[in-house]
């Protein structure tokens, strides 16, 4: 594997560059590499030569530039199991690209795209974490931003790294575990539900966002999540587990006990738990009812997706469903004095129909 790195980065490297010309080079093993200070840190961005996927090293120190090739390797594998492929196809990628040298950069034109790759990192500086050199989610995020243009097919770089490994193994790149799930609005005039399938290695924190985007709400308030005990066949249900989204739900107390999000994984209990209830806007108090379905094993399934769903969710503050079914006839009716002002206001709040089309795009790029 070889990393054609800039001058300002091979300063750094206790490694002698290669001036070895490599017959037929295979791009898709080769990446190019610069040093950033990026909030006063260290941080290198790499990005792959044929597919422009860049991964993202923050709060390097000199120790860890004595031993770069050890982490190059390790952050390939961690961003790409971040990215759900599977660990035979990993294995399969790093053996085919042999041991990590370093060289110079190749020409002007690499330079230029890893340039853009280091704009698209600048991005995202206020979410490079310190906690670990390898920042996975800044990675997959400035990988998912569309790059190229004029003379240069526009790209989605994670789009093209996943056509390239498959393209590579000549099979499936996925191997996840998922839910189908129905997720439901708790309202009394309205039906409103979408049918999901989620990867359950997933982050609670990002079905959060799941849940946000199939709903078309824009995260402005607090949230949580209650497990509930279902060898109870009491009504209504009892709940087992409060799943809280930051430290400050701790001082207002709770008959449930309760747990931060952070860290849990929905694998860590679906199954066996398939009765969910989430919470969105302790103002509004919307309510969702989530009854997993069905677990399907090992499939070849990258990002959540929506398979079906019902009715268009309330916008943003509206009031609760009093206030929803007020919008509503406002809304119907061209000739109540507040339609015009209410259609303003909606398109500020970003309401808009449910089609599942654009919501799927929007969790592809998860």
């Amino acid at each position: 594997m070889r990393i054609h790195s800039t001058k300002k980065l091979l300063d750094e490297l206790a490694f002698t560059p290669t001036t070895d010309a490599i017959e037929e080079e295979n791009s898709l093993f080769s990446w190019h590499a610069n040093m950033l200070m990026i909030n006063r840190r260290k941080t290198v961005v790499l990005m792959n030569d044929q597919n422009r996927y860049v991964i993202v090293l923050h709060g390097l120190k000199a120790k860890d530039f004595k031993q770069f090739d050890v982490i190059v390797e390790q952050a390939i594998r961690q961003v790409f199991r971040a990215e759900r492929i599977s660990e035979e196809v990993i294995e399969q990628y790093m053996k085919a690209a042999g041991a990590v040298s370093f060289s110079k950069t190749k020409n002007r034109s690499m330079v230029a795209r890893l340039n853009q790759a280091c704009d698209s990192v600048w991005l995202y500086a206020a979410e490079l974490d310190l906690a670990d050199v390898v920042n996975k989610d800044v990675s997959k995020n400035a990988s998912r931003l569309l790059v190229g243009g004029g003379k240069v097919p526009s790209i989605y770089p994670y789009e093209e790294l996943f056509k390239d490994l498959a393209a590579f193994t000549g099979g499936n790149i996925f191997d996840t575990d998922v839910a189908v799930m129905r997720v439901s609005m708790e309202l009394m005039e309205h039906s409103i539900w979408r049918k999901l399938i989620i990867p359950l290695d997933m982050p609670v924190r990002e079905f959060h966002e799941v849940l946000q985007i199939v709903f078309d709400w824009q995260d402005y308030h607090l949230h949580e999540f209650y497990l509930y005990d279902e060898t109870n066949t009491d009504k209504p249900r009892k709940p087992k587990l409060n799943i809280v989204m930051d430290e400050e739900a701790f001082e207002y107390g709770n008959d449930v006990e309760m747990v931060l999000e952070e860290g849990l994984l929905l694998s860590d209990f679906i199954p066996p738990h398939t009765f969910i209830k989430y919470i969105y806007d302790f103002g509004d108090y919307w309510r969702h009812d989530i009854v997993v379905e069905e677990i399907l094993t090992k499939q070849n399934i990258q990002s959540p997706a929506c398979l079906e769903g019902e009715g268009t969710a309330p916008p943003e503050d509206c009031g609760g469903e009093s206030g929803f079914s007020e919008f509503l006839t406002v809304m119907s009716d061209p000739s109540d004095l507040e339609h015009e002002s209410m259609k303003e206001w909606a398109k500020m709040q970003w309401y808009r129909e449910f089609e599942r089309n654009f919501v799927n795009r929007r969790l592809k790029k998860l």
